[in-house]
């Protein structure tokens, strides 16, 4: 097993100065002793590096300092407290469970102390997912897109880690914790995890307009795709949502469907069909499972629905 700063030294010049872009190995995370679990990362074909670490130990953890950059990524904090310390950031980063931070530029030498103030078992948790964008892929992307501008490098070279607070963060923090439950033994499974990362991706990238405004100055209608994008599966009436957004039912519906080139009904209906052909397929859950989890009480109704949009009834796909 290598050690930590052979690891980072490996870390950097392989990933975040995309040596081998096209690759799509996958390396592990020297485990500290005494400690279980794993980390990880992986490159995937389009210069996305998904980072998992999943490490649980019975006695804080001090590691040593090692050099880090990095374009722009994104950090989500399932399940960790500790302190990020960076010889070229000016104060000390606090890091907290549940939270979302953004990070860019070169740190210099960092390393991190678990916070045992802050825990409430007694293990040490290190449950984080990281995403990591390249210059490269951001250029290419914003030749075709309007990215959001939270996304794109500043100006400034200095680095910056910043919390970022989303109208989405249980959703992403979900979909973060999902992530590092999935095994990486497979080619089946490789695929099955890079797709999550690119669904993660999809997340995140979603939760603000072209303009980049933040979603909390997002328009209504924008407004009304988060709520059903993260509500989908319970029951949501136009009237509601029309109350929740601050505009008259009529103006949502039609912005909505102009927008959108959808009704709200088959907008509803279309992800929670996506969500219980995933189900099926990835997860193995019964008929019954997958309609409880979509929002169906009525089994029967589900399947004649499924049936409807995939042509195919679900216990064809079991």
């Amino acid at each position: 097993m290598a050690d930590l700063n052979t690891f980072y030294d490996h870390y950097q010049t392989k990933y975040w100065n995309f040596d081998r872009p096209d690759s799509d190995y996958l390396i592990k995370r020297p485990i500290y002793d005494g400690s279980s679990g794993y980390g990880d990362l992986l490159s995937l074909h389009n210069g996305i590096v998904l980072g998992r670490n999943c490490i649980t130990d019975q006695q804080p953890v001090v590691e040593p300092a090692a050099p880090f950059s990095c374009d722009v990524g994104m950090h989500l904090i399932v399940d960790a407290n500790y302190t990020l310390h960076a010889s070229n950031l000016p104060t000390d980063t606090y890091i907290r469970s549940q939270q979302i931070w953004r990070r860019s530029g070169d740190f210099g030498d960092i390393n991190s102390t678990t916070d045992t103030e802050y825990l409430q078992k007694p293990s040490i948790n290190s449950h984080v997912v990281s995403i990591d964008f390249n210059q490269e892929l951001l250029s290419r992307w914003a030749e075709s897109f309007d990215l959001p501008a939270w996304l794109l490098p500043t100006d400034d070279q200095d680095p910056e880690m910043i919390q970022v607070r989303l109208s989405n963060q249980s959703r992403l923090l979900a979909r973060a914790a999902y992530i590092l439950s999935l095994p990486c033994y497979t080619l089946s499974d490789r695929l099955i995890l890079e797709s999550q990362a690119l669904l993660l991706c999809q997340d995140m990238l979603g939760i603000q307009d072209k303009s980049g405004r933040l979603i909390n100055q997002k328009s209504p209608i924008d407004h009304a795709v988060d709520i059903i994008r993260q509500e989908y599966q319970h029951k949501l009436t136009i009237s509601l949502l029309a109350q929740r957004v601050g505009i008259n039912e009529c103006y949502l519906k039609q912005q909505f469907k102009q927008q959108t080139g959808r009704t709200i009904g088959c907008f509803i209906r279309e992800l929670r069909m996506q969500e219980a052909m995933r189900l099926l397929l990835d997860e193995y859950k019964s008929v019954q499972e997958t309609a409880w989890y979509v929002g169906y009480h009525d089994p029967s109704n589900f399947s004649k629905a499924f049936a409807k949009f995939y042509g195919v009834t679900p216990t064809q796909l079991i």
